[in-house]
């Protein structure tokens, strides 16, 4: 039986053609998430996938993951390379020690969200401090946040 090779798409174009797709649909949902404050804006999440995408040494998911946290950055009028620069420095020296002395992942799980939302906060105080530039505005969504993203983070 023959096969209609011209109609299939190799493997590499489709995985293009679904981190594009991904892409757009996260550049829409932070574009709604400024809108709507009930929608959280997935900090937490992408944190969570970063640390999993450093663990399995997967350059395209991580790759993904950093045009994400560009888009995050522009969105919400963060510092550029400010997201990276953080979840890097907590994934070098933090996730290693709490590795060590948490062995619960629902625990690990919910440090995470915390380090990726009250930690980002804390580390964008001190670094608009040194240069000098307008701190980020806290408000309690970023608890409901936490708690939204939780839930989601369970089914990774």
């Amino acid at each position: 039986m023959q096969t209609l090779s011209f109609m299939q798409r190799s493997l590499t174009y489709q995985k293009i053609l679904k981190s594009l797709g991904i892409v757009i649909a996260f550049v829409l949902y932070q574009s709604l998430s400024s809108i709507y404050l009930f929608l959280p804006p997935l900090l937490g999440v992408l944190f969570f996938c970063f640390i999993n995408a450093l663990k399995k040494e997967d350059p395209r998911q991580l790759s993904l993951i950093v045009i994400l946290l560009f888009v995050f950055e522009a969105e919400k009028d963060f510092l550029l390379f400010s997201t990276l620069v953080y979840f890097t420095f907590v994934y070098r020296f933090v996730i290693p020690w709490l590795y060590v002395v948490i062995n619960n992942k629902l625990y690990l799980k919910a440090i995470f969200l915390l380090l990726a939302y009250i930690g980002f906060l804390l580390f964008s105080y001190i670094l608009n401090q040194v240069l000098w530039v307008e701190p980020p505005s806290f408000d309690w969504h970023i608890f409901y946040y936490i708690i939204l993203e939780f839930f989601m983070v369970l089914s990774l």
